[in-house]
């Protein structure tokens, strides 16, 4: 089998350096090294032509970053202001985009997929090859384990992605002539693109995944302020793609709570009917927003787009259902006690008692159940550890759904091309 390795990269050459040096170490080499580079300076290029490979590689520059260059790139496709923007360069390409723009270029029968900051294992390419002939399949994904070395990595490892192999985009190998013919990966976002390409190829082609580890990513994040751009902003991308669906439900639950709880107590705030930013029965019109709302998206799914109604269905029940909890807890007192504090039916702070429990339920699933799930020991977790790692989820949660919110708002400004080669 001929391969050809492909690599996005962007401004970090010593991760170029690392993975060409892994895999010339591979027990099967490669017949092709190609990277697709976009960095804002040369670096990689030189680092290139100085390099000690045996395998050969093809570089080639795909734009060039510069600061804004995408919201340059967005505002210069629209007709009315593109005059003004002739005179900038192609920017960045996301990795997506340039590990398609790879396999056009690439010599070879089948793609093996990298990116600069997984490491595969020495036995990647030649028991991948294997696995391809014995069980005759078309597409085998990554199988990667995330590495932790500092505290705060391992605190992040336990919160998010697990101890656990993952099946993974790096590391997947599939035949050139399949992933030209209409299933390359989505362009015009930086995350998630990778989610609907495996759901689409594992849809069509016979694929297998390993039940060992044969890669590594070593790069977490060491420092919260890094780690919360970067889940920010793949969030905001995730949000503009038809994936991730229950994540995306979870988010506007929460604002959902939100709403639920800030909205009635509105003119309140702000000083009832004295203050110009008094809304007159602003919970009656919330609730049916939200419902309208509701409605209005089965109406699109179900009769505008003719998507299956059933998945939504049943979100839309679960998100009717937890509104109209929420909404009766947050006037229990009022209805069934009518506030009186002797009534049996009186819960003094049940709002309060209802969001805390709520907060409680997602701090220990992020701090106990998740991590024991997926392998974090024990004497990791115990008797402090699991404080820090459901902190530190709940705080991502947090940092997520405005992502989320502002991608929703930015999408529909945002050319996502599904099927580039077509």
């Amino acid at each position: 089998m001929n391969i050809s390795v492909i690599i996005p990269t962007l401004d970090n050459p010593d991760n170029v350096f690392d993975v060409i040096k892994s895999l010339n170490q591979q027990l099967l080499l490669p017949s092709e090294i190609v990277i697709v580079d976009s960095s804002s300076k040369d670096d990689i290029d030189n680092l290139l032509k100085n390099i000690d490979s045996v395998i050969p590689i093809t570089y080639a520059r795909f734009g060039r970053a510069y600061r804004n260059d995408r919201l340059i790139m967005m505002i210069k496709a629209l007709p009315i202001i593109r005059y003004f923007f002739q005179s900038n360069p192609k920017g960045r390409a996301y990795p997506y985009e340039a590990t398609n723009y790879g396999s056009l270029i690439a010599k070879n029968e089948w793609l093996a997929f990298l990116d600069a900051t997984t490491i595969p294992e020495k036995n990647w390419i030649k028991d991948y090859v294997e696995i391809i002939k014995s069980n005759k399949a078309e597409i085998v994904f990554g199988s990667t384990k995330y590495l932790a070395q500092t505290y705060f990595q391992k605190i992040l490892r336990a919160s998010t992605y697990g101890a656990n192999r993952i099946e993974t985009a790096p590391g997947s190998f599939m035949q050139r002539k399949d992933f030209l013919n209409g299933f390359q990966i989505t362009e015009g976002v930086r995350s998630g693109g990778d989610v609907d390409w495996k759901n689409r190829v594992r849809s069509n082609f016979r694929s297998f995944t390993p039940k060992e580890t044969y890669l590594v990513y070593p790069g977490l994040h060491k420092d919260i302020f890094n780690c919360t751009k970067k889940f920010f902003i793949y969030q905001m991308h995730t949000a503009v793609q038809d994936i991730a669906h229950s994540i995306k439900d979870l988010y506007f639950l929460l604002t959902l709570i939100f709403g639920l709880v800030l909205i009635p107590k509105w003119n309140a705030i702000v000083g009832w009917e004295a203050s110009p930013y008094y809304m007159p029965h602003i919970t009656k019109i919330y609730l049916l927003s939200a419902t309208l709302i509701l409605l209005l998206s089965l109406l699109f799914n179900r009769i505008i787009v003719k998507r299956s109604s059933k998945p939504f269905l049943q979100n839309a029940y679960k998100i009717s259902f937890f509104i109209l909890i929420s909404f009766g807890v947050y006037n229990w007192n009022s209805s069934l006690a009518g506030w009186v504090e002797e009534s049996v039916w009186y819960i003094p702070h049940i709002t309060k008692i209802f969001i805390l429990l709520l907060c409680f339920a997602s701090f220990a699933y992020r701090g106990l159940y998740f991590p024991i799930k997926n392998n974090i020991a024990f004497n990791f977790l115990f008797p402090i550890n699991w404080i820090c790692v459901g902190s530190l989820g709940l705080f991502l949660d947090i940092v997520k759904a405005p992502g989320y919110l502002i991608g929703a708002l930015i999408s529909p400004f945002v050319k996502v091309i599904r099927n580039p080669s077509s």
